[in-house]
């Protein structure tokens, strides 16, 4: 069901880029985007997936030949001091990036986002500071990742950024290691 969601979401906001970019060349276009932003989202499909099908068929072909369609995984190195390795799933469709998941994985096997859905992890609980639970704040991050195709936004050196609402986590080595990965779709 998440998945489906996350690929659901990742459709309509590739639909709303398109037709973002559509707005440039004609004036229909930038009406319709507001629309579909504003609109409930059962109507909000329909539109972002006919609106832009046109605008984007030259794209898609483009980066078909940029990726080969399937899953790639990377990870990173094993972290001592929190004891997690951080993971980077990357879905390929049609040649352009449908889906992303970061996550970690402790020595016991554990999956990260779902050791925080399952109320193990406690981010707030030992950083009163942290915005939401780590799984939470991922999820926007994986969100920025789709929404801007894998554009990285301004690291600091601990890897935060204050580009993405609501992340207080080190999400700057997901997007290396997303790289990492897409480089095996090549």
């Amino acid at each position: 069901m998440k998945k489906t969601t996350v690929v659901v979401s990742s459709a309509l906001l590739l639909g709303l880029l398109a037709a973002g970019c559509g707005s440039n060349n004609s004036a229909p276009a930038a009406s319709t985007a507001p629309a579909a932003s504003t609109a409930p989202a059962a109507s909000t499909a329909p539109a972002a997936s006919t609106a832009p099908a046109a605008s984007t068929a030259p794209a898609a072909s483009a980066a078909a030949a940029q990726y080969k369609d399937g899953v790639y995984k990377a990870e990173g190195e094993m972290d001592a001091k929190s004891g997690w390795k951080s993971t980077a799933e990357v879905t390929v469709a049609n040649g352009a990036v449908s889906a992303v998941k970061f996550s970690g994985v402790d020595k016991d096997g554990n999956d990260k986002q779902q050791f925080s859905k399952d109320g193990k992890y406690g981010m707030k609980e030992k950083n009163p500071a942290a915005l939401a639970e780590w799984h939470e704040e991922i999820a926007k991050a994986e969100q920025y990742y789709l929404a801007n195709q894998g554009a990285a936004p301004a690291f600091n050196a601990e890897g935060k950024t204050d580009a993405i609402s609501g992340v207080s986590v080190s999400v700057g080595e997901y997007w290396t290691l997303a790289e990492k990965a897409l480089e095996q779709a090549k």
